[in-house]
């Protein structure tokens, strides 16, 4: 049997890691399973019909970003009424914002987590997902591509980052 390399977190302030670990406290009381990438600081979990990340981003020394992700659509064609239809969807939504990067399709909150209560990380959770599986089904039937739950059955979801640097090359 060969043993798996830990890999270690890696913080770039101390708030970083204490914004972390409050964040996965948090994921830890409110849902039964969830993924910790240990390299990126990130967790996922899947909520609802959807995947969400959640990453914790150092915000200059005193504060850390918490940004929630959900993974909307992948594989949709770029066109210029979907941008449209983003920015418009945008405009209407109360919380959070959708982007396109490359051919898929995400919609995402952030927030300074250094003085984080629970409720409004679960209100971010739940309007992440509620809004990410209320508009996937309506943008694959306009725009093509899968769902977040599709692409994790047929082949797996790209993260925002690798999309760009794909896009690039």
């Amino acid at each position: 049997m060969i043993a798996m390399p830990v890999r270690e977190k890696r913080f770039h302030t101390k708030c970083q890691e204490e914004v972390y670990r409050l964040v996965k406290s948090n994921l830890d009381t409110l849902v039964d399973e969830h993924f910790d990438d240990a390299a990126h600081c990130d967790f996922y979990l899947k909520y609802g019909s959807t995947v969400l990340e959640i990453s914790v981003h150092p915000y200059e020394e005193d504060d850390a970003v918490i940004e929630v992700l959900a993974f909307c659509v992948q594989g949709a064609e770029p066109s210029f009424e979907l941008m449209r239809e983003l920015l418009r969807l945008n405009s209407e939504v109360p919380l959070g914002a959708f982007s396109l990067v490359g051919k898929d399709i995400f919609f995402s909150h952030s927030f300074l987590g250094r003085r984080m209560r629970p409720e409004q990380f679960i209100a971010s959770l739940d309007s992440v997902a509620s809004i990410s599986d209320e508009y996937d089904d309506k943008l694959v039937e306009k725009y093509g591509g899968e769902t977040a739950l599709e692409r994790i059955r047929t082949g797996g979801l790209r993260k925002p980052e690798l999309v760009s640097k794909a896009d690039q090359n």
